[in-house]
């Protein structure tokens, strides 16, 4: 019986709680729109009805802290087309340790001017 007691008390204390969070791009140029959403104990991002008109040179989706493209991870491939209204589905290793870490921000990130076309910034859904 204290085997089964402890062996619960440890799953409890191992099981994370999972956080959902959403955020909506602000587009600045190339039409880039749609709707980010993650669940924190995750490890994929959705951006659902993403639209960017794919005219951009290394073009990147990222995370970033507030936008700060200092300690950026870069979470897809090139985007070398362009997207109407499509679904996008990011595995993200660790997902969970860089939102601990201050990651709340995804951008659609050129390398070439080293600028974003686009950010959503991610906060829990009430």
């Amino acid at each position: 019986m204290k085997k089964f007691l402890l062996l619960g008390i440890l799953m409890i204390s191992v099981v994370s709680f999972s956080e959902i969070l959403t955020g909506s791009f602000v587009s600045k140029i190339h039409q880039i729109s749609g709707e980010v959403s993650l669940e924190t104990t995750g490890k994929e991002i959705t951006i659902s009805n993403f639209t960017y008109d794919g005219n951009g040179k290394n073009v990147y989706l990222i995370l970033t802290k507030d936008g700060d493209f200092k300690d950026m991870k870069i979470i897809s491939k090139e985007l070398k087309k362009g997207y109407v209204n499509e679904t996008l589905t990011l595995k993200v290793n660790n997902l969970q340790k860089l939102i601990d870490e201050g990651y709340n921000t995804v951008s659609v990130y050129t390398k070439t001017n080293k600028s974003t076309f686009g950010d959503a910034s991610l906060s829990e859904v009430q």
